[in-house]
């Protein structure tokens, strides 16, 4: 396999993306969130950020997770929603962030339904977890994600960094390996 870097994802996941069309759920299908999909190379190897929520929270909390959340009225798009909450949730400015595309919608069974956008980190970036939401937040090498998923379906996922990377963060991270996969 090629290795996954800047020069081999970046530019040529920018045109998968754009050439395809996003399967978009019903607006009724849940309530409307993002999550950014962030990679970035170190060490000559993509990687991907993560973040572990909080165990307080009253969803979702003590998972891994991307940054996201619901889609605030003030957001023009849910890319705009994506972008805000991962500075909010782990520091990341907007000025760091290139939103190469967005993966299909996913309908969750807690009630919401997610726009994932994949995005490349462009500056070095060290992260700021807002400790309400985020209890650590983590960088993953993406080939993890092209090994075969451990657990049985729905728990099917990664153990990454001592955590398991499952659910719908699992189901983003297939979609996005898929991709890959068919246009190297």
């Amino acid at each position: 396999m090629t290795p996954l870097t800047e020069a081999t994802i970046r530019e040529p996941l920018r045109a998968v993306l754009a050439a395809r069309v996003v399967m978009r759920a019903p607006p009724a299908s849940g309530t409307a969130s993002a999550v950014l999909v962030p990679l970035f190379e170190r060490n000559g190897e993509a990687h991907v950020w993560l973040m572990l929520r909080a165990e307080g929270l009253r969803k979702h909390g003590g998972q891994v997770a991307f940054p996201g959340g619901k889609t605030d009225p003030g957001d023009a798009s849910g890319r705009d929603a994506a972008v805000r909450e991962a500075y909010e949730e782990i520091g990341l400015p907007e000025a760091s962030i290139d939103v190469l595309g967005q993966l299909d919608d996913l309908v969750t069974g807690t009630g919401f339904t997610i726009s994932p956008f994949v995005a490349w980190v462009t500056d070095a970036f060290t992260p700021t977890p807002n400790p309400t939401e985020v209890a650590k937040v983590f960088a993953a090498p993406l080939r993890t994600f092209f090994e075969h998923p451990r657990g049985l379906a729905p728990f099917q996922g990664h153990a990454v960094e001592g955590q398991f990377v499952w659910g719908a963060t699992a189901k983003i991270l297939r979609d996005l390996v898929q991709l890959l996969r068919r246009n190297r």
